[in-house]
């Protein structure tokens, strides 16, 4: 439990590795506390999580895990109805971290894994949704540190006046889009998951530019914000309810 609370996801392998138990010992493990309902699978692939129910032992829970656990069944249906990538992500002091993926299952994905990276707030689309949306106070923050960044490569070409327009346009329309001129094969968009009027994550889709016009971008966007609705209504009960669903 210890070693899964360091981590939003833990392999079998990780758990293994770091507690010294024969992967056999926690697989019976794995399933004692699945049976109790404090770990939940999130892919084969990406390994276990906590769920909210570990706040009735009032340690090892942060919001990270609920915001999978809801979120994760959300992102496989987005993937399942339209075969793109969807992909739920957090911030992580200057970047959005992507913490739960769907590229296992689309045919359609042009990488291997995106699990963990980090996506730069002023040029990927999930980051232009989180600055879109979050407080501007927030928002002012990010940017300054942004450009106070020495050691952030995008911060160089960083056009504040540009990105604010950026934002605006993304608040007006409901998400937010890739910069145009980071990859000209593939094009994504975010949307904000909130809580309390506070953006917890963000959940997107990256598809290739070729074949997604305006029209389908217009429907994949409209599709991601009503799934974004629902995910923050999910979360919302689990706050509500003090974890225990």
């Amino acid at each position: 439990m210890k070693v899964l609370s360091r981590r939003q996801v833990v392999s079998v392998q990780r758990l293994s590795l770091e507690t010294e138990i024969p992967k056999p010992s926690i697989m019976r493990i794995i399933g004692t506390l699945e049976d109790c309902g404090l770990v939940k699978q999130i892919s084969r692939r990406a390994g276990y999580c906590l769920t909210s129910k570990v706040l009735a032992l009032s340690a090892g829970y942060h919001g990270l895990p609920a915001v999978i656990e809801v979120g994760a069944p959300y992102a496989d249906a987005l993937t399942r109805e339209f075969l793109w990538p969807a992909a739920i992500a957090t911030l992580d002091v200057d970047a959005m971290v992507v913490r739960y993926s769907t590229i296992p299952f689309s045919p359609y994905a042009h990488v291997s894994s995106t699990m963990d990276k980090r996506l730069s707030l002023i040029e990927r689309a999930h980051g232009r949704a989180y600055l879109a949306f979050c407080a501007r106070a927030e928002r002012d923050a990010l940017l300054n540190a942004i450009e106070a960044s020495n050691g952030n490569a995008s911060a160089a070409s960083f056009d504040r006046r540009k990105l604010l327009w950026a934002l605006q346009a993304a608040r007006r329309a409901g998400y937010a889009k890739r910069a145009a001129d980071l990859d000209p094969k593939t094009s994504s968009i975010a949307a904000p998951i909130f809580v309390s009027n506070m953006v917890w994550a963000t959940i997107g889709f990256t598809f290739f530019s070729a074949v997604v016009d305006k029209h389908t971008e217009w429907a994949l966007a409209r599709r991601l914000i009503d799934t974004a609705a629902a995910i923050s209504d999910g979360l919302r009960e689990v706050e509500d309810s003090g974890g225990d669903r």
